[in-house]
């Protein structure tokens, strides 16, 4: 019995960046619980830092959730011996980042789970969306993406169940909108001038909301002959790949017809939540 637990514990390998949980901090090191293997973890006062250290908690406290790098396996004891010092502050900052991150989108999971449970419905959400969660860096990511294309759900056998998901998904997600957002001269001296801008700016219209299939861009007056063009998408390759390619092509063709003066004089992308 005891071998078969002891062949289930998996370890991380060496050299892996993790997460882990300072359980006790003592004179010669800080004993840690590294998270997601559920084991622990020792950092030797000498992996604290590359400078001189008298006091481990002028660096870290109990409690606190630091990235190390695994140094050392001892399966016997079904530990291992980390280093803090041997992780970059990007790394510290990017792990930790992914790590909250994960974890948020499996507590929306388990909260998921238990909704569900509610009305009668048992079952291993996130066995289910297995699939999905294995092509992203994280299950938040995971249910992002979700969020954006719900047919996924009936690629994992949830079409029943999907309407319901989505639903409680968008009380707990937030997802951020892409804005591109372009200043745009438009003129012309020729005879129904007005008429010719309209005319310009509507097919600009047009043609960006059939390239994209979004429909909320918006052009308004700024103060003759300047106009604000804004669209916005969850997905930021929408934005990249076709809204901008799409605003300078029309543009370009604009002017080239000769009806109107036209020309891009300041491009902006921002991000909202």
């Amino acid at each position: 019995m005891s071998m078969d637990k002891e062949e289930r514990i998996i370890f991380p390998r060496r050299g892996e960046l993790v997460v882990a949980t300072v359980k006790e901090i003592v004179g010669h090191g800080a004993y840690l619980h590294i998270e997601d293997y559920n084991i622990e973890g020792y950092l030797p006062i000498t992996e604290v830092s590359t400078k001189f250290v008298r006091d481990i908690e002028d660096v870290i406290k109990e409690g606190q959730k630091i990235v190390v790098k695994v140094i050392r396996i001892d399966k016997f004891t079904k530990s291992v011996d980390v280093s803090y010092k041997d992780v970059s502050e990007t790394e510290k900052n990017k792990i930790l980042r992914l790590w909250k991150r994960n974890q948020r989108g499996i507590r929306i999971i388990k909260e998921a789970e238990k909704h569900l449970k509610e009305k009668g419905i048992n079952i291993n959400l996130e066995e289910k969306l297995e699939p999905i969660i294995d092509r992203e860096q994280t299950v938040y990511d995971a249910l992002e993406n979700i969020m954006l294309n719900p047919g996924l759900l009936d690629e994992v056998g949830l079409s029943n169940i999907k309407n319901d998901l989505i639903e409680f998904f968008s009380k707990k997600i937030h997802l951020k909108k892409y804005f591109y957002e372009a200043v745009i001269s438009v003129s012309s001296i020729r005879r129904g001038g007005v008429y010719r801008i309209k005319e310009a700016l509507g097919q600009l219209d047009k043609e960006l909301a059939s390239a994209t299939k979004l429909e909320n861009t918006e052009i308004v007056l700024i103060g003759s002959p300047r106009y604000r063009l804004t669209t916005w998408s969850y997905k930021p390759e929408t934005i990249k790949k076709k809204v901008i390619p799409t605003v300078n092509q029309v543009v370009k063709k604009l002017g080239k017809k000769g009806d109107v003066s036209i020309e891009i004089l300041e491009e902006n992308l921002k991000t909202k939540t």
